[in-house]
């Protein structure tokens, strides 16, 4: 591993993924850095939302011994009906909790590492990921610590290995563009097109992501164009026909995936004892998102959906 010649920093990660086809071309190993300025309602990842880090209990790993309360230095867990209960306004994720559980019932989501050892290890998986796959550096939204992931790049690059970086755009472009000599390809959100929808539903600006969407097309870089398709939020014929257009005015991409919605997710949700507004949804529809994509191609030829449907 080449030694950096900056000074090291530290990211805040959740997991590392190894064995990916999801997240980018060909086999991947994905980092998952915490933090993202977005608010998603449908987030497949509520425990990267917060930069700090938070507590998940896994019920059925515990077995009611208590260890854990009597742990915790802020005497901020109890018992219920429902087991564990965190008072989780108390909790500074000093870990005590989770280092004491002798079932490790009690995770704790978000980990500082050193960015010369992060790139280490995840470098050692290069032997499976051929001649397409590589590392993909994802979120939480990756440029919320852009000193560490730009130096990750760097350092993961330098080793000849592919990356590739999963952002939803919302930020100052020179933050990715400070970047992109270390990147193979970005995948990139687009989501919700109308501006006022997208501020009130997502809590951010998509006229700054649409404009980032432009100077990134301007960059010749390798693009993939992702849109969640989320029942209520994303899913209209006219919300992907206006992406389209916008696609196909400001340049093509080398894909677009129109990704079909599921509810993997909702234990995440239950581990952090947070409620989840699409709990109930289901599959998305395959007639649905066979129409949408067949809209999407009007504008776009390469556009295709990905992921599970209901039949």
């Amino acid at each position: 591993m080449a030694v950096s010649d900056t000074k090291v920093k530290e990211a805040i990660i959740l997991d590392i993924q190894r064995m990916s086809t999801e997240d980018g071309p060909g086999l991947r190993t994905t980092v998952f850095f915490k933090g993202c300025n977005l608010a998603c309602p449908w987030c497949h990842n509520p425990e990267s939302i917060d930069r700090k880090s938070d507590l998940n209990w896994f019920s059925q790993k515990c077995m009611g011994c208590n260890i854990c309360r009597d742990a915790c230095p802020q005497k901020g867990i109890s018992r219920n009906d429902n087991g564990i209960n965190f008072n989780r306004p108390l909790c500074v994720a000093c870990g005590s909790c989770a280092d004491a559980c002798p079932q490790a019932a009690i995770e704790l989501k978000g980990n500082a590492i050193g960015v010369e050892k992060l790139a280490a290890e995840l470098v050692k998986d290069r032997a499976y990921f051929g001649a397409d796959g590589g590392i993909t550096l994802s979120g939480g939204e990756v440029l919320i610590q852009h000193e560490a992931a730009l130096e990750l790049s760097r350092l993961i690059k330098a080793e000849g290995v592919n990356v590739a970086v999963d952002t939803a755009g919302c930020y100052d472009f020179r933050l990715l563009e400070a970047m992109l000599p270390y990147i193979d390809i970005v995948l990139y959100d687009l989501k919700i097109f109308d501006n006022e929808a997208h501020k009130q539903i997502v809590k951010g600006d998509n006229r700054l992501i649409t404009e980032n969407y432009r100077q990134l097309i301007d960059s010749n870089t390798r693009v993939w164009v992702r849109t969640p398709i989320i029942k209520g939020a994303t899913d209209s014929e006219e919300n992907i026909a206006a992406i389209g257009s916008f696609i196909a005015n400001a340049g093509l991409p080398e894909r677009w995936e129109l990704c079909a919605f599921n509810n993997l997710c909702l234990d995440k949700y239950r581990r952090l004892d947070r409620e989840w507004d699409h709990s109930g949804d289901g599959l998305t529809e395959k007639a649905h998102i066979e129409k949408l994509t067949e809209i999407a191609q009007r504008y776009v030829p390469c556009a295709m959906y990905t992921g599970a449907v209901k039949e």
